[in-house]
């Protein structure tokens, strides 16, 4: 019904002992480490997406296990090194291999004799061979999954994995607590070229893992049991290749409704945010109305919300000024609560935005 959900968290203080996760379009890790006597700050990131992959070939030339014959440093935190390939999952490495770190520092202490499971990329402008920080690279006696993963796909000329692991977040008075595994959740998958489906189970930590599938594009949901829902998506799935899917189960909470211009016609796009009444984690759901006005929002707590435009901003923004509280008033105080029970679906919460006039 709506072009597109987004689930926020705002937080106006936050204190974290090893890491700061920045979430957006564009995900950023940040941990704080010592190395040497000194305090330095290792980032992973990415473009977050419905899918990863796990295994060989995304963005990296070649993958293997190796031994590090010899290490140089060239600065405080970074190295060259020279390596020797043994076990090649993917690409053409040949000979003795001349590496240079990025964040070497956070890699840790790398020497000669030390082996590896190595996974180097290519720099697009030097065209030098990174091991870079955030990689799956690691020392072999860390890497034990993701070796006998890789074996395993090199097995595979026709078919590759989907897996992943199924959680339900805990939450008290609207301030999340932990997260725990869900137990026998069945995850469908769909290919989308002829419509078969694919079946697969959680075990007792979460985890599901797809029996090897042909290649093609999937469609992945997790939304199979009463009353719970999780984000949909696609993933593709190639031969030897790997996919990782994550799933997180809400309370299949729903309120939905339209928008109305003042002019009386549909409000386009208008992001509309659902807030619970409960300050708590000051949480915060919304959804972007389509082109008829009309929005819905999915996996909401039993709760109290005020839904509105511009409800969720920051006091004195532009947006703030001009925000409209359901159903259609500028005054907080005589906006109406939405009352949601467990998987309660409230449909019709519509309202019409007044014209703009200070508030």
């Amino acid at each position: 019904m709506c072009l597109s959900r987004r689930r926020a968290v705002l937080i106006f203080s936050l204190c974290v002992t090893s890491a700061l996760i920045i979430s957006s379009a564009f995900a950023q890790i940040i941990e704080m480490r010592d190395y040497r006597g000194k305090h330095i700050a290792c980032v992973r990131s990415g473009l977050q997406g419905f899918g990863r992959s796990c295994g060989t070939r995304e963005g990296y030339e070649d993958v293997f296990i190796g031994s590090v014959v010899s290490a140089t440093e060239i600065t405080d935190t970074e190295k060259r090194l020279q390596l020797v390939p043994e076990e090649v999952f993917y690409g053409n490495p040949a000979g003795l291999l001349t590496v240079t770190t990025s964040q070497g520092a956070c890699l840790g202490d790398i020497q000669p004799g030390d082996k590896w499971l190595f996974y180097l990329q290519r720099d697009d402008k030097t065209r030098i061979l990174l091991l870079s920080y955030g990689s799956p690279s690691a020392p072999i006696t860390d890497a034990q999954a993701g070796i006998d993963l890789l074996r395993r796909l090199a097995q595979m000329n026709d078919s590759g994995i989907i897996m992943g692991q199924v959680t339900q977040p805990i939450w008290n008075d609207n301030k999340w607590e932990t997260s725990i595994p869900v137990l026998d959740c069945k995850i469908v998958a769909k290919q989308q070229a002829n419509g078969r489906e694919y079946a697969a189970f959680t075990g007792s930590d979460g985890h599901y893992e797809f029996e090897p599938l042909p290649p093609g594009s999937y469609h992945l949901s997790a939304s199979t049991a009463e009353g719970l829902w999780a984000e949909e998506g696609t993933t593709g799935v190639r031969p030897r290749s790997c996919s990782q899917v994550g799933f997180q189960l809400e309370p299949d909470g729903r309120i939905s409704g339209q928008v109305m211009a003042a002019d009386g016609k549909p409000a386009k796009y208008v992001q509309v945010a659902i807030v619970p009444v409960s300050a708590g984690s000051l949480q915060f759901t919304s959804a972007f109305a389509d082109e008829l006005g009309r929005f819905e929002v999915r996996a909401l707590h039993p709760g109290r919300y005020l839904v509105g435009v511009g409800i969720q901003a920051q006091p004195g923004s532009s947006e703030w000024h001009s925000r409209v509280y359901y159903p259609g008033v500028r005054d907080r105080n005589v906006a109406v609560t939405i009352n949601l029970d467990s998987a309660e679906k409230r449909t019709n919460v519509d309202f019409q935005l007044p014209s703009l006039t200070a508030p």
